[in-house]
């Protein structure tokens, strides 16, 4: 970019995952997890050198110099995770996206069908003083952490969140198969998500069919899920003070935790040595310096091509290709340049 180069600075969200792509597949490189966090994803090459720089005693004119590095290049993939203090998970059609709307202003798209939810939404909750983040996660089925259902797109999204609520469908024939189903699934999925604290709610209170169930089987449900499950319905607000105050209590006020930015390594640099391989066509010649100055130099210029030489002397490449076995009128390749061994 020569010395009024400039930085290229990309802005994404929070919780940004940078990932190398090639042929080889997807390689991770870092994410950023806080505001204001910066990471280099690819550096610039070093600046070459002019004329100057090779003038001595014994070479008052040069004629030659230095090309510049040329900068990494690589193809990379975001992904975004988002961050919430809670997440609302649950089978579709469980109740989570009316669940959301009632905590907080957000306007979900609700309907009496499964599957209403296709994209993670967000919510600003009150918990008390507290003020919470809640994200709406789509509706999980058995195979979710294979990738039905998008389930792999949607949990993805609660490795960020600093807990859960479980939401169970009141009008499920068996609670517990339900709630089992879920908890499966983010099992399998990995990456912390069964560790993180949660809370049972059973949802639809207002449907008597819905709390009889509930009555029968809350026993049961408790026992699997290792606490006591909350009872809500989310249209009369049913239980959703109490969920929120048991919520609270699992996030702290504070995260405790602070991820650092990991640096994306440098792009392996080649070699200053020269090497030298033989084929067919006669032999081919890696060396980086010798390349930039191939950038740069006039070789029409005879007295250009007799500095240049020297500096192929002085950088091992004439003893590179006499160890090779070069003999006068063998082709030569330094890069893209070709010339007639003399």
């Amino acid at each position: 970019m020569g010395r009024k180069g400039k930085i290229t600075v990309v802005d994404v969200p929070v919780g940004t995952v940078i990932w190398e792509v090639s042929a080889d597949g997807e390689r991770f490189l870092t994410e950023l997890t806080s505001d204001g966090a910066r990471v280099v994803v690819a550096y610039g090459g070093q600046g070459g050198f002019g004329n100057v720089h090779f003038a001595s005693s014994t070479n008052q004119e040069p004629l030659i110099a230095l090309g510049g590095e040329q900068g990494e290049e690589r193809s990379i993939e975001l992904e975004v995770k988002l961050f919430a203090d809670v997440a609302l998970l649950g089978a579709p059609n469980a109740g989570k996206s009316t669940l959301l709307s009632v905590i907080s202003r957000a306007k979900p798209k609700i309907a009496d069908y499964p599957f209403t939810t296709l994209e993670p939404g967000f919510g600003v909750a009150s918990a008390g003083e507290r003020v919470l983040v809640a994200l709406d996660v789509p509706g999980l089925i058995a195979g979710a952490h294979e990738g039905r259902g998008l389930g792999l797109e949607f949990l993805r999204h609660c490795e960020r969140a600093r807990a859960f609520v479980h939401l169970v469908d009141g009008m499920a024939e068996d609670l517990i198969a339900e709630y089992r189903m879920v908890r499966e699934e983010v099992a399998a999925y990995g990456a912390g998500l069964a560790g993180k604290p949660y809370v049972v709610a059973v949802t639809k209170m207002d449907v008597p069919e819905a709390g009889e169930r509930y009555a029968s089987q809350k026993t049961a449900l408790a026992e699997v899920a290792g606490s006591s499950p909350i009872a809500i319905a989310a249209v009369t607000g049913e239980g959703v003070r109490e969920l929120m105050r048991r919520v609270a209590s699992l996030v702290p006020p504070e995260v405790e935790e602070v991820l650092d930015v990991l640096p994306v390594p440098r792009m392996e640099r080649p070699g200053s040595k020269p090497s030298v391989c033989r084929d067919e066509g006669g032999f081919s010649v890696s060396c980086a310096l010798a390349e930039r100055m191939l950038d740069v130099v006039d070789l029409g210029n005879w007295r250009a091509r007799l500095q240049f030489h020297r500096e192929l002397n002085r950088l091992g490449v004439i003893e590179a290709l006499e160890r090779a076995g070069v003999a006068p009128g063998d082709t030569v390749r330094i890069g893209d340049f070709e010339m007639e061994w003399e």
